[in-house]
């Protein structure tokens, strides 16, 4: 039986994995009325996608949720050990990286999905939502102002309506929003087959994670810090029918057997098993009308680099600021096209750089096989290939430079006074489009250090004032006079943040906007900056417009086109 009237919400989310979870906190953190929902009957406890990248956990850190993350997670110390053919090949001890002043956190966190999702769906509801689970979406319809879902009740069979202004699909592989939409997952299929579960062991160090090769026979175990449970890995080779045995205690058993050689080992109390195989597949489009494709619904690939769920969490990311914005009317809806625009590459990127990964890694090929026992797997001894496979997918070049948002006020036509030397120093820092790096910065009249990322956090924009020179009162008033303008016509949307090379504050003392004091010039020279310059830096942490001078006209043009200003700046 059908209600009688739709129930409205600004924005519905089908689906409550990592990426539905991110879009629930940042647009309930902005004001922006969402529900979302799933269709099963209760949370998963499997551990899925493990390993968090250090972009990621900015975006974590910005939602307030990075405390349990860190606190819960495996992030130092990690040792592997790689054997091949029966023989131990590397024993990795992995310590990690301080945290650097522009990377606060630089080690990729091992913690099992379902954690992950727990603390998340913590956040939610301290953000006033929650998950309504067994709830199926069965049918939608669009039309110019908002889409129409049809939602089942799966313990009663009841159904009802959810009218809401934009549908966001975050559904997985099996999307049912990408299959209501008519779109299709193009790409790849691999070959081989895998499976995977998570089972408590006995016999393995703990505090290690375990992999053996030979050939195309692949076994692999890992621990999770503070957990009973391992996440066991192994390739399933089809019998002579072409059928693959599913994943089982019993399988997972008779695999660390053979393929180890070891006896020792035993596995017990199973509680997820799974068979994959890998696809190397996109949409072509992520947004269908009002409604659009975020994380495994627009994208699925090999989990080699572990990669998946992290691009989903940073599509929710880049997605939410901008329904925020068109919800609260400040910008047009064709905001929401550069969604597609900054997204769609990277997942192509990724798409791409896991498929080799997973070629490497894991194809049965006779010619692969020989190149990644004796050319591969040795490389794993060296200390710089270690370092140079974990930079690989930190995701923290992710950039959208080439796209319509990034604005590079960078050539030296636009100030005819400016010295060449400067241009040189401004070409060498971040530009338009990048993720701005952090510092460490002193605060004026305090002893403690503080960051710029302290400040970014928030659904705010951030115009970042930098200036080096000597004469400090003085381009301080300048600067002051530009972030009340700011103020008057941006209100809350914007917030404004000094840097000053004043030693001890002094120029500084009386402002009421917020300063930061570079006394080393670090920061300075970490953004290219040698005399002047503006940084505007989007909600996401990505810059949005940057330029070598205090160019208010340049700053506010790129700012009404994303924000509307609150009240008229006075003459």
């Amino acid at each position: 039986m059908n209600d009688v009237a739709a129930e409205t919400t600004e924005v519905l989310v089908v689906g409550a994995g990592p990426t539905g979870l991110t879009l629930g906190c940042d647009l309930r953190r902005r004001g922006i009325g969402c529900r979302v929902i799933d269709r099963v009957a209760e949370h998963h406890g499997s551990s899925r996608g493990k390993g968090i990248q250090p972009r990621t956990l900015e975006v974590l850190a910005d939602l307030g949720a990075i405390e349990p993350i860190m606190a819960q997670g495996w992030s130092r110390n990690i040792r592997v050990r790689w054997h091949v053919s029966g023989k131990l090949l590397a024993d990795l001890h992995l310590p990690g990286r301080d945290p650097l002043p522009e990377v606060p956190y630089p080690n990729p966190v091992l913690i099992p999905q379902w954690r992950t999702e727990q603390i998340l769906r913590a956040r939610l509801e301290d953000l006033g939502g929650s998950v309504e689970l067994g709830q199926e979406l069965q049918h939608l319809t669009q039309d110019e102002s908002g889409v129409t879902a049809t939602i089942r009740d799966t313990p009663t069979g009841r159904t009802r309506t959810i009218r809401s202004r934009y549908l966001i699909g975050c559904d997985g592989g099996h999307s049912r929003v990408r299959q209501l939409l008519g779109t299709t997952l193009i790409g790849d299929t691999h070959t081989e087959h895998f499976a995977f579960g998570d089972v408590e062991i006995s016999g393995l160090d703990p505090e290690a994670a375990h992999v053996w090769f030979d050939a195309d026979r692949y076994v692999a175990a890992s621990p999770f810090r503070g957990q009973r449970a391992w996440q066991v890995q192994a390739s399933v080779l089809p019998d002579e029918h072409g059928q693959v045995e599913p994943a089982g205690l019993e399988f997972f058993q008779r695999m660390l057997r053979e393929r180890t050689g070891r006896t020792d080992i035993h596995l017990s109390h199973p509680t997820w098993l799974s068979n994959f195989v890998s696809n190397v597949r996109m949409v072509e489009h992520y947004r269908v009308g009002r409604a659009f494709l975020a994380g495994d619904a627009a994208h699925v690939h090999s989990p080699a680099g572990g990669q998946g769920m992290n691009t989903g969490i940073q599509d929710a990311y880049n997605l939410s600021w901008k329904l925020a914005l068109v919800l609260r009317e400040k910008s047009g809806d064709q905001l929401l096209d550069t969604y597609e625009e900054e997204r769609r590459p990277v997942a192509r990127a990724v798409l791409k750089g896991s498929d080799a990964g997973h070629t490497a890694v894991f194809s049965a090929h006779p010619v692969m096989t020989v190149v990644r026992e004796r050319l591969l797997m040795p490389l794993l001894r060296l200390p710089r290939i270690q370092q140079a496979i974990l930079a690989a997918g930190v995701q923290l070049d992710i950039s959208y430079r080439r796209c319509s948002l990034a604005v590079d006020v960078s050539s030296a036509s636009s100030a005819p006074q400016a010295r060449p030397g400067r241009w040189r120093r401004f070409g060498r820092g971040p530009r338009a489009g990048d993720r701005a790096p952090d510092a460490l910065l002193n605060t004026p009249g305090r002893t403690e250090q503080r960051r710029p990322f302290d400040h970014l956090h928030g659904p705010h924009f951030t115009v970042v004032l930098f200036d080096t020179g000597v004469d400090t009162r003085a381009a301080s008033q300048h600067m002051i006079a530009l972030a009340d303008r700011l103020d008057q016509l941006y209100g809350s949307d914007v917030a404004t943040l000094l840097v000053l090379p004043d030693a001890d504050g002094s120029a500084a003392a009386d402002l009421h906007h917020t300063v930061l004091l570079d006394p080393t010039l670090e920061a300075s020279h970490r953004y290219g900056v040698n005399r002047q310059a503006i940084y505007l830096i989007r909600s996401d942490g990505y810059i949005g417009l940057r330029t070598p001078h205090l160019d208010e006209h340049a700053l506010t043009d790129y700012l009404d086109t994303l924000l509307r200003p609150s009240r008229l700046a006075p003459d």
